[in-house]
């Protein structure tokens, strides 16, 4: 007996050293299939924009096939869904976004997912503003113009937009601005354009890479923008803080993260392969054409960047007491 489990031991100890081996070679050999980006917007948004940036040059450094699949609804929630149900092996990313990932968290009671805890971030891919814009038969051409109207016509103004985040960006104007506008929800940037231009709501708030052509092309009225500083694109656009409402700032962030428990080498793989993709010239001009900031910091440093903006937006839904169910 005493000789079979000496015997048996050493049998056992090579049976898991070759599993490892084998799980260690297989995760060297990522990846070995195409990879999905799941974006949680329709086609058309500053998030779907940045993803489908990036998944061509990503796709040729990895030599596989790198796709967008929209997954539109619940302020992005059913994206998050996907990946967080989905096996933890790097072939189903998420695009999160600022709304997803730090707004949902901060105004909903309930969420079906938990950003922190369930995802492993990978890195920013950029950042860009929000824009305010008005159809051109409203007579309101800046800020203190809106302002004025919506304090005379309470609740009439209606504002498209797609998802909580441009929800809550606009809730704390109007709190910060003493005034009441109507939100009309879309499923992403594109159907909300597309309602701007058709009559169906008065204003467009949205991020800036579906507000420019809108704006350059001179069919809607740029308001403001609501970074610290204007914009190099828009330089003509003040910014809300400068316009009468000082203080005021909201960018956006498009990140990617994989699932929980992704190993630690197919993360620090897709960060180092993405941080060279956002520093190529051609990909930086084209955002730089969109107003987006290209980002690329590491896995730690998206991980608390992370928590700094749930609590930053925590504390606004908070103050300005906004909560959904």
């Amino acid at each position: 007996m005493i000789h079979c489990k000496q015997w048996l031991r050493p049998l056992a100890m090579g049976i898991a050293l070759l599993g490892a081996a084998t799980f260690a070679q297989a995760q060297s050999g990522y990846p070995s299939r195409p990879i999905k980006l799941v974006v949680g917007f329709a086609p058309g948004g500053g998030t779907d924009i940045i993803a489908r940036m990036v998944a061509q040059p990503l796709s040729q450094r990895l030599g596989q096939q790198v796709v967008v699949d929209n997954k539109p609804g619940a302020s992005g929630a059913i994206a998050n869904e996907l990946v967080k149900n989905g096996d933890a092996d790097g072939y189903t990313l998420l695009i999160g976004a600022s709304g997803a990932m730090a707004i949902n968290p901060a105004v909903y009671n309930k969420l079906s997912y938990d950003p922190v805890n369930d995802y492993a971030p990978i890195t920013v891919l950029g950042t860009y503003p929000i824009v305010f814009s008005a159809k051109h038969s409203l007579p309101i051409k800046t800020t203190s113009e809106l302002i004025a109207y919506a304090k005379q016509k309470p609740e009439a103004l209606t504002y498209g937009a797609a998802g909580v985040l441009f929800q809550l960006t606009t809730e704390l104007f109007s709190q910060q601005a003493g005034i009441k506008m109507t939100y009309v929800p879309y499923k992403g940037s594109g159907p909300a354009t597309a309602a701007i231009l058709g009559g169906e709501i008065d204003l467009l708030v949205a991020d800036i890479a579906p507000a420019l052509p809108l704006i350059t092309g001179n069919r809607v009225q740029p308001i403001a923008i609501t970074s610290a500083k204007r914009s190099s694109v828009l330089p003509n656009v003040p910014t809300v803080a400068e316009s009468g409402l000082p203080g005021f700032q909201v960018d956006v962030f498009v990140g990617l993260f994989a699932k929980a428990g992704t190993p630690a080498e197919i993360v620090r793989r897709l960060h180092a392969e993405l941080a060279e993709v956002l520093k190529q010239p051609e990909l930086r001009q084209q955002m730089a054409k969109m107003g987006i900031e290209p980002g690329g910091m590491s896995p730690a440093d998206t991980g608390a960047m992370l928590k700094r903006e749930i609590a930053r937006y925590t504390d606004a839904a908070n103050r300005a007491k906004i909560k959904l169910d």
